[in-house]
């Protein structure tokens, strides 16, 4: 398979954009996937200390109440006005508290005191944890209670010395809301306590716990709820009761068998991240952009002198050498050029050499020449005496190779003054109609005498053009020589004309032995001629076809060559109406 051709230009600015542009992609694609690790882990970290500072706090409550009422496990065995002076102490240690109770053995209430005073309806208590507890001599805390006033609340019991009874406080949890209402989870996140059913007791927002709300439909509550332990390592995502997505976390509190939950909103939750990826893809953008138009940069001072020297070269070969390359580089490039100039120098004084050498050859051929053929008319004119048929044939050769010789240098002197810029046409309003016929009629003897023949496919009506006629003559005549040169005895020539546009378009056509592919392309340059292998001979100088295409595109035509070997060959030119 050919890969398809590729400036050097390309492949350098390729090159580097690959070596810049490639490992920083990656650099940037490994940045950004250890930024998100960190920065996800950072936030998790973050809300587990949240979660467990809240935590600790409502255990701390819950420890530092248990320890007060422990303080006061020898209440029973004081008489009892200071029994009723330490109930009073106790209430005054802790807003919390509500209620302290004293049960006897029984499990009966001896007496009961909340803030307005002591209470005058006294329950027995046997039947319920707080007794029962404190019977085999273990602390209690009970499941959450609603008060009349709606408030959320819990029972404490110790055992009295001796196992004789128990001492019993109620503690209020409306204070553990103004703690959740505190706490600042992120920016507009917020925490609340569930129990081991999912209801609701303690939130920021007091109403929804009074209306008995049950969490248990969310999956951070229903981890809670199924696995008893934190979600180590992991959070759960979910849109909540709202239908905002959320991410949270919970902490069991194994002393009450709650859990305290965090929650906040994804979207801010991944804001940082998002921030990061932003900070990253524009830095990534910048500096990638920045290198690589360093290395644009670069690259032009490589391939910009690169193409200075392709064009010199190619105007080297399309014949310009008086070129003036400004390359100044300092390094092999600028030694190049300057080799390229010198170059260029040495085959323009070579070429004016040359030039001057043709000329003064052709100058000095046609003196000569002219003389030749005059001495040849003369010796045919019979004016020296009578000459046989023989020596007529001979005569008549040299004639001919002296008019072809003739037509060869002037076919030189007028390519040289085409090429310089000199010849001046004289334009005339000219029938290319009677130009063909004319030429036909001149070739009929010639096409007869090889045993070929000559055919006129002109358009009726064809319209008059302005050209030098002398010329356009000339061009039918190498035309028409070119073509009976190259066909074979039996074979047939046409001279065509039509009307095409705004031109008018001849047409050569033969028969013969056609152009090879290879040099259909070069046989409109000069000195270049076509072998013929059949009959192993080269015709022609070289100079015939250059002279049809510079004469026709001086006049603003153009000339081409439709051939296929051994069917013939097609020469067709357009002049301007």
């Amino acid at each position: 398979m050919k890969l398809p051709r590729m400036s050097i230009r390309y492949k350098i600015i390729s090159l580097f954009v690959l070596a810049v542009a490639l490992p920083v992609l990656l650099i940037s694609i490994i940045l950004i996937s250890i930024s998100r690790r960190s920065i996800r882990d950072s936030i998790f970290i973050q809300q587990q200390e949240t979660v467990a500072r809240v935590a600790d706090r409502i255990n701390s409550q819950l420890d530092r109440h248990k320890q007060l009422l422990s303080i006061y496990r020898d209440i029973g065995q004081l008489p009892g006005k200071q029994q009723v002076a330490a109930a009073r102490e106790i209430l005054g240690q802790s807003d919390a508290l509500s209620e302290i109770s004293l049960l006897d053995a029984s499990g009966r209430e001896q007496w009961k005191y909340d803030r307005t005073g002591p209470g005058k309806e006294l329950i027995d208590r046997s039947r319920r944890g707080e007794y029962k507890f404190a019977l085999s001599g273990r602390s209690y805390i009970s499941s959450v209670y609603l008060s009349a006033q709606r408030s959320p609340y819990i029972i404490l019991s110790v055992p009295l010395q001796g196992r004789s009874g128990a001492l019993v406080a109620k503690l209020n949890l409306s204070q553990m809301w103004q703690w959740i209402s505190e706490i600042k989870v992120g920016e507009t996140g917020q925490a609340f306590v569930v129990d081991q059913k999912g209801n609701l007791i303690a939130h920021p927002e007091p109403e929804r716990v009074w209306a008995h709300s049950n969490f248990s439909d969310l999956p951070v509550v229903r981890d809670f709820i199924e696995r008893r332990q934190p979600s180590a390592e992991r959070w759960s995502e979910y849109r909540d009761e709202r239908g905002y997505k959320v991410v949270a976390l919970y902490q069991y509190l194994p002393k009450l068998n709650w859990a305290v939950v965090t929650q906040i909103p994804a979207k801010e939750v991944y804001a940082p991240i998002r921030k990061m990826h932003e900070n990253i893809i524009f830095w990534t953008i910048f500096f990638t952009g920045a290198f690589l138009y360093i290395g644009y940069q670069f690259v032009q001072r490589i391939t910009n002198p690169l193409s200075l020297l392709k064009s010199g070269a190619e105007q080297i070969s399309q014949g310009k050498l008086d070129i003036k390359l400004d390359i100044h580089t300092g390094d092999e490039i600028e030694d190049l050029a300057k080799n390229f100039e010198k170059m260029a120098t040495a085959l323009k004084e070579l070429e004016t050499l040359r030039e001057d050498l043709i000329r003064m050859i052709i100058h000095d051929l046609k003196s000569p020449l002219s003389g030749i053929m005059g001495s040849l008319d003369y010796l045919e004119s019979g004016m020296l005496g009578d000459i046989t048929d023989d020596q007529k044939k001979i005569i008549s050769l040299a004639k001919k190779s002296s008019e072809s010789l003739l037509v060869m240098i002037q076919n030189l002197l007028d390519v040289a003054k085409m090429e310089e810029g000199k010849l001046e046409l004289r334009k005339e309003k000219m029938d290319i109609s009677a130009v063909i016929r004319e030429r036909k009629y001149q070739f009929d003897t010639l096409v007869k005498n090889e045993g070929k023949t000559l055919s006129v496919d002109v358009e009726a009506g064809l319209p008059p053009i302005e050209a030098e006629q002398h010329l356009i003559e000339r061009i039918l005549n190498n035309l028409l020589t070119n073509a009976v040169n190259h066909t074979s005895t039996g074979g047939a020539i046409t001279i065509g004309a039509r009307h095409l546009g705004r031109f008018l378009e001849v047409r050569v056509a033969d028969n013969g032995v056609g152009i090879p592919p290879e040099y259909r392309d070069k046989i409109f340059e000069k000195f270049v001629q076509v072998e013929r292998k059949q009959a192993h001979l080269r015709t022609g100088a070289g100079l015939g076809l250059t002279f049809c295409k510079m004469v026709v595109e001086t006049h603003g035509g153009h000339i081409r060559v439709e051939s296929e070997l051994n069917k013939g060959s097609a020469f067709i030119f357009t002049l301007p109406l």
